[in-house]
Formats: C-alpha cells, sequence, structure tokens
C-alpha cells in the first residue's frame, strides 16, 4: 500500500532535535521496477555466416550476443558505406545508404567494452594490412620523389644554360633547346603520394574528418568507448558546427566542401560516418533528460537506430575454452571480401547514378510494401511520447539498410543472387521489432526519469552516503549521476517519500535563501556503509 496518506507534513522544532521512534514509522515499500522488459536478439536473426562466431564470442565471455551481433552489423555497414546502396521502392528513386549509428547501453562490468573489442579488432585487422600496403607504397614514393626532384631541378638548370647561351650568343639554337627543354619539364609528373586506407578512427576534429573522407570516399566508422561524453562534446563553446556536420554525416550521400586558411580547400565527395559507442544508463539517462526538455531537439540521439540496453544473463558459468577459429575467419574472409568488393558485378544496378543499388526481389518488395504501410500508418500515428515516434520515423531507411547488408553479407560468404531476397527483408523486420523494444526502454528511462531518480536516490541511503535530516539541496549539490537536477532531486525525495522511505519535516530558513525542506529518513531501513558492503 502506497503512503499517500502519510503526506501530512510531519513538524519538528528548527534544529530538527526531534526524531520519531521507528514504531511511528509504516515499514518502506519496495521501489518500483523502472525499466521496460526486452527480449534476448534471437539467434536466429543473426546474419547465418556471423552466427557461429557471435555466439562462441557471447559464450566465452558470458555477456549477451546482442553486444557483439550489434556491432558486428554497425561495422559492416561502415566497410560497405557508400560502396552500394538500396531503392527500397520498386520504381521510386528513393536511394538509401546502409549507413548506421549504434551503441551498446549497460551499467559497469556488462563486458560492454571487451566485447565490442572482439569486432573491432576485426576492422584494426584490416587497417593493419592496409598499413603495410601503404608503407610499402610509400618506400617507393619516396625513392620516386627523389627521383621526380632531381630530374626537375637537372631540366631547370638546362633551360637556365640554354637561356644563358642564347643571350649570350644570340643563338637561335640555344633558343630552341630552351624551348625544348620547357616541353620536357611541362611533361615530368609528380608521383602520386599514397592514401593509407582507413576503416575507422576513434578520436578526430571534423577538418580532419572531413580530409580522411575525403581520402576514404566508401565512409569510416567512429569508435568512442564513452558515447555520452563524445555527443556532450559537440555541446561544447566553439563546437557548434561539429553537431552539423555529424548530422549531416548520417545520411551517407551527401558531400562536403571545406575551406580553411591552414589546411586549404578540401572536398568529401561522400560524407559517409558511422559512428559506435558504449555508455552506462545514468550518464544517457541524464543526456536524454536535458535533450528531451530542450528547445533544441535537432533528433541526433533518435539516428541511433541500433542503441540497445539488454538485460545481463540470468545465470552465470565459468566458460574456459579455445575460441572458434574457424568461425572468426569466415567473418574475416567477409569483412576482407567487402572492403574491396565490385557490387555491379553482383547484380546492383548502375544507370549512371552516383552509387551502385540493389532493388528487392517481387516477394520481398510486396513484404517491405506491406511493413512501411504499417509504419506510416500505425505505428507513426500512436499515442507515444514524440521523440520515440522521431526515433520509429528513422525505420524507414534502417529496415532497407539492414536487409541489404544481410544480402551483401551472404554474397560476400559465396551465396549468389542478384536482387534482395525476402528472407533478407523477413531478417530486417525482425530486427526492427528487436530494436523498437529497446528505443522504448532506453527512452522510458528519461519518461520514468523520477523512479531512476528514486531508485538511485534509495541506494545511497542505504549506502549511508546521506545523513539524516536532509535537503534537497544536500543532494544536488553532491552532483550525483542523475541527481545533480533540483527538480529530479524533487520528484525522486517524493517518490520515496510516498514508498514511506523518507518522510517530510517543517521546512527551515536559511539566511539569503529560501526555505528548504527537511526529510528524515525512516529508521526501519537497513543502513549500511559503503566501508562495510566492501568488506563483506
Amino acid at each position: 500500500m502506497r503512503m499517500s496518506s502519510f503526506l501530512n507534513v510531519f513538524q519538528s522544532n528548527e534544529k530538527n532535535n526531534f526524531v520519531p521512534s521507528s514504531s511511528e514509522w509504516p515499514e518502506p515499500e519496495p521501489l518500483r521496477n523502472t525499466l521496460l522488459d526486452v527480449t534476448p536478439l534471437p539467434i536466429c536473426n543473426i546474419p547465418e555466416p556471423y552466427r557461429d562466431w557471435i555466439a562462441d564470442v557471447a559464450d566465452r565471455m558470458q555477456c549477451p550476443l546482442d553486444f557483439i551481433a550489434v556491432a558486428a552489423i554497425v561495422a559492416t555497414a561502415s566497410i560497405v558505406g557508400t560502396g552500394c546502396g538500396i531503392k527500397p521502392k520498386q520504381k521510386d528513386d528513393w536511394l538509401v545508404v546502409p549507413n548506421l549509428w549504434g551503441g551498446i547501453v549497460g551499467r559497469p562490468g556488462m563486458l560492454k567494452t571487451p566485447a565490442v573489442a572482439e569486432v573491432m579488432q576485426l576492422i584494426n585487422r584490416l587497417e593493419a594490412e592496409e598499413k603495410k600496403t601503404y608503407d610499402t607504397a610509400m618506400t617507393g614514393y619516396l625513392a620516386e620523389l627523389d627521383f621526380h626532384k632531381a630530374e626537375t631541378e637537372a631540366v631547370k638548370n638546362g633551360i637556365f644554360q640554354a637561356r644563358k647561351q642564347a643571350l649570350k650568343n644570340k643563338s637561335e639554337q640555344h633558343s630552341l633547346e630552351a624551348q625544348s627543354l620547357k616541353e620536357q619539364l611541362r611533361k615530368i609528373k609528380e608521383p602520386q603520394k599514397p592514401i593509407w586506407k582507413r576503416y575507422k578512427t576513434n578520436d578526430a576534429t571534423v577538418e580532419k574528418l572531413s580530409e580522411l573522407l575525403a581520402e576514404n570516399p566508401r565512409g569510416l566508422l567512429l569508435y568512442r568507448d564513452e558515447l555520452v561524453g563524445l555527443l556532450s562534446s559537440w555541446e561544447k563553446e566553439g563546437r557548434e558546427g561539429d553537431r552539423a556536420f555529424f548530422l549531416e554525416a548520417w545520411n551517407g550521400d551527401g558531400s562536403l566542401t571545406t575551406d580553411r586558411i591552414s589546411r586549404g580547400t578540401v572536398h568529401t565527395e561522400n560524407l559517409c560516418l558511422s559512428i559506435f559507442g558504449n555508455t552506462q544508463p545514468a550518464k544517457l539517462s541524464r543526456y536524454l533528460y536535458h535533450a528531451i526538455r530542450g528547445s533544441d531537439n535537432d533528433g541526433l540521439l533518435q539516428r541511433f537506430q541500433l542503441l540497445i540496453y539488454p538485460d545481463l544473463p540470468k545465470k552465470w558459468q565459468l566458460i574456459d575454452r579455445v575460441p572458434n577459429i574457424q568461425a572468426k575467419e569466415r567473418v574475416v574472409k567477409i569483412f576482407q571480401q567487402l572492403t574491396t568488393m565490385n557490387f555491379i558485378a553482383q547484380g546492383a544496378n548502375n544507370n549512371s547514378d552516383r552509387f551502385p543499388y540493389f532493388r528487392f526481389d517481387d516477394t520481398a518488395q510486396a513484404m517491405f510494401n506491406y511493413w512501411l504501410t504499417e509504419l506510416e500508418q500505425t505505428k507513426l500515428q500512436a499515442d507515444d511520447h514524440p521523440i520515440l515516434l522521431e526515433h520509429l520515423s528513422k525505420y524507414r531507411s534502417l529496415v532497407p539498410s539492414l536487409a541489404l547488408l544481410f544480402h551483401v553479407i551472404n554474397i560476400a560468404d559465396g551465396k549468389q543472387s542478384s536482387k534482395i531476397s525476402s528472407d533478407s527483408v523477413t531478417t530486417a523486420i525482425a530486427w526492427s521489432i528487436y530494436l523498437e523494444n529497446h528505443a522504448r526502454r532506453i527512452y522510458g528511462m528519461v519518461n520514468n526519469i523520477a523512479h531512476q531518480a528514486a531508485a538511485r536516490l534509495a541506494k545511497k541511503i542505504q549506502n549511508g552516503e546521506l545523513a539524516s535530516p536532509f535537503s534537497i539541496r544536500d543532494i544536488y549539490r553532491k552532483e550525483w549521476a542523475m541527481l545533480d537536477d533540483k527538480g529530479v532531486v524533487q520528484q525522486a525525495c517524493e517518490e520515496l517519500v510516498d514508498a514511506a522511505w523518507i518522510r517530510q519535516a517543517a521546512q527551515t530558513h536559511e539566511m539569503g535563501r529560501p526555505k528548504s525542506q527537511i526529510y528524515i529518513i525512516n529508521p526501519k531501513l537497513k543502513i549500511h556503509s559503503e566501508i562495510e558492503e566492501n568488506f563483506f
């Protein structure tokens, strides 16, 4: 039973010397569960060529296979990039480039970083191979550059000497010789500097990203272990343009020309950047809370279509066995195939378009048309929070992108098909349902932020980190995660009052400050210090 009948303010003197005995308090009630349920990613929805590898890694690490699967799909999207696209309608020219943003939400210790590192190893391996090729090419380039400089200087000296003799002797022969040497100089071509083919970066300014993307027109993956830190950095003074840059890079089919005094003019033909990272629930909740309630919601977070918040496996067991190398090498081979794949030779259309593109076969087209109609007429018309509807609206491009990626993964694995099949569309739609559940959980954290904050405040009370009596100001000044906003702290205290964890006492007046509400902790709560918790 909730203690709504017990909300009358308890009166005490200014110093709150009188504390009611435990017999005058009701038993504290359990706090409500604040997270919506999600189901684990079914292994049958993982592309078959990736399935054994992902299952092996997840089992050995005892972490959700969702971690590895989502990271692997975003990594695949970054490798394909602008190499090909999909036109989801049968006749329309609407083009989708399979560029995806994603991330993992989980508390510390859930093995988010080690799990994603397993996927990043595959990209690091590609980059290491490209670095070897680049180093070899650079050695040859430097030798050719030295020869070019020597040859150029020799011809320039010859021109100088010929002109000198022509002026001295008024010789037509030397004038003709100088003219011939000038033609020779124009034909000397400077050797082309090799490019280190890149697949990802961990940190770079937008100016440097423009240069990297200009050299790598298929696109790149930006991976940051702390995702909210990256998003927050775009809001700092002096980096206002960064946010706009990344918003433009999400579509994958844009272009950009930047002019800087120091760097000159850089033309990025394909502005295509995938993003992946990890974060903690508290950090994401706080970021979302301010983003949703701000006046500048530009749909940035809604672009993270593959953002997930799975549960930990209910049972843990010690697994110590040799990794499935054969399954891993199969994925490595697919990654390698996709980096150099000629998609036109694999059935993609060209038709003088900017990007080669695939289309659905007839059955797949009918399935996609039905799904898109349901999305537009049902899901996007539902009475959900506007930010969730904005998120779901991005699924218009998500499902075609996933279907395309599943299709090219099969091609790289040796299966031949010129059009995207119904199997790929079915799996893509299944992913959209799975991801929608996670989106509802994630955005639900903000819609129920009072419950989240109350749970955190309750934990602080149980750990003995908050003495009784206390004020709202005592809490938000500590700047605890999710408890650093006065309004949120007020809501959290109201939740705990309703659950009989705390009780309102008389308000006090501090010099120069308005009255501050005072709360007393229920003495029936089991309070223990952090030292005791760590010791036992």
